[in-house]
């Protein structure tokens, strides 16, 4: 009887245990900032998925977020016959509003949006290794 009185004190002490390390860890989430939220996406993101296969001549190097000024940045790798400076000499105006005309219609990232952060792409020759295009799309330009 007495060890049967230990087994449930036990039982309820663990469970009481893991319910407390649920319920913090679920605080600590309700907790995290929009912020604090894009920076783990952001990591997360370019754990599990970077580099993404080639696709249109493009590859996802990796995605950051840029806490102090709330600003996604994109790194691609251009291949193939795209990795060329003069494809993109010339063009930026027409480049960098295509990318804001896509933002403005992804819905992925509405809640970033809404907040008014900012996105900057960066586009590197895999042949080179230099910058080809670098652009930032801001709030007024993608709302």
């Amino acid at each position: 009887m007495k060890s049967n009185r230990r087994t449930i004190r036990r039982a309820h002490w663990f469970l009481s245990l893991g319910l407390a390390f649920t319920l913090s860890a679920g605080l600590q989430s309700c907790q995290e900032s929009l912020e604090q939220r894009a920076a783990r996406e952001a990591a997360e993101f370019t754990q599990k998925s970077c580099p993404t296969p080639e696709r249109d001549n493009m590859i996802t190097d990796s995605m950051t977020f840029d806490i102090p000024t709330h600003t996604f940045v994109y790194y691609y790798s251009v291949t193939g016959p795209a990795d060329n400076a003069a494809n993109f000499v010339g063009r930026e105006g027409p480049l960098h509003e295509v990318l804001a005309n896509a933002l403005r219609n992804d819905t992925q990232t509405k809640r970033y949006k809404d907040a008014g952060y900012t996105f900057r792409y960066v586009y590197r020759s895999q042949k080179e290794k230099r910058v080809l295009f670098d652009t930032t799309v801001k709030a007024e330009e993608y709302r």
